[in-house]
């Protein structure tokens, strides 16, 4: 009885060691709501053009299981060597090999027709994830995620759970591999917080991601030449 007495203890004080952190990551939602639109209107993708959905989908690959910083400097490295990127030089930013492969394969098949990465009418946001999870190598269910996200930011209704987003809902100190049904359990928590602070379920998820890494404000302004004149 005692041992489980003590359980209901532990699980009491982490209960409301999240809703104090609720408290505070939904008042960071709600207070930078529209910084964050601005920033996913900032980043919105013209996917008629391949160029910018190639950049989005290789970021996407380049930064599972590497740092943001590396990944970025990453993607600057494949767009100067668009479909020629090398298994010995990729690795200066904390990238596995077959990365380089991975993200070459990807640049020959969006020349050849990059509009198979888009999102088809007929597609819900979920049915589209787990397609390009099958046709990109590199992706696994977050970064698939990820991937769709950058293409749609303002749109997209689905959420990257990654380390930190983990880390929020599930108390994860590591990244662990989720299962469908466990990915889609967390995601659909987020969806939640999407609707109650009124934007799309990736923009909620940014804003939470960058609440629980303290608060600095990712903009994600990573795609050079692609964006949008920001008074526009």
């Amino acid at each position: 009885m005692k041992a489980r007495e003590q359980q209901q203890s532990f699980e009491t004080v982490l209960a409301d060691s999240f809703r104090s952190h609720e408290r505070r990551m939904v008042r960071y939602m709600t207070e930078n709501r529209e910084k964050y639109l601005a920033s996913a209107r900032f980043i919105d993708c013209n996917v008629k053009d391949q160029d910018f959905v190639f950049s989005r989908i290789a970021f996407a690959v380049l930064s599972a299981n590497t740092p943001f910083d590396s990944s970025v400097k990453a993607l600057n490295y494949v767009l100067e060597n668009r479909g020629a990127a090398s298994r010995v030089d990729i690795q200066e930013f904390q990238c596995f090999p077959a990365k380089a492969d991975f993200v070459n394969a990807l640049h020959d098949a969006c020349v050849a027709d990059h509009t198979r990465f888009l999102r088809k009418e007929i597609e819900s946001w979920s049915t589209y994830r787990y397609r390009l999870q099958r046709e990109v190598k590199g992706l696994g269910i977050a970064k698939a995620s990820f991937a769709v996200s950058l293409l749609y930011p303002l749109t997209a209704d689905l959420a990257c759970i990654d380390t930190w987003m983990q880390k929020v809902f599930l108390g994860n100190t590591a990244f662990k591999t989720l299962g469908r049904a466990a990915y889609e359990i967390v995601e659909a928590k987020v969806r939640n917080y999407a609707r109650r602070v009124g934007v799309g379920t990736f923009i909620a998820q940014w804003m939470i991601w960058d609440h629980a890494r303290g608060g600095m404000h990712n903009e994600h302004a990573i795609f050079p030449g692609s964006h949008k004149d920001a008074n526009e």
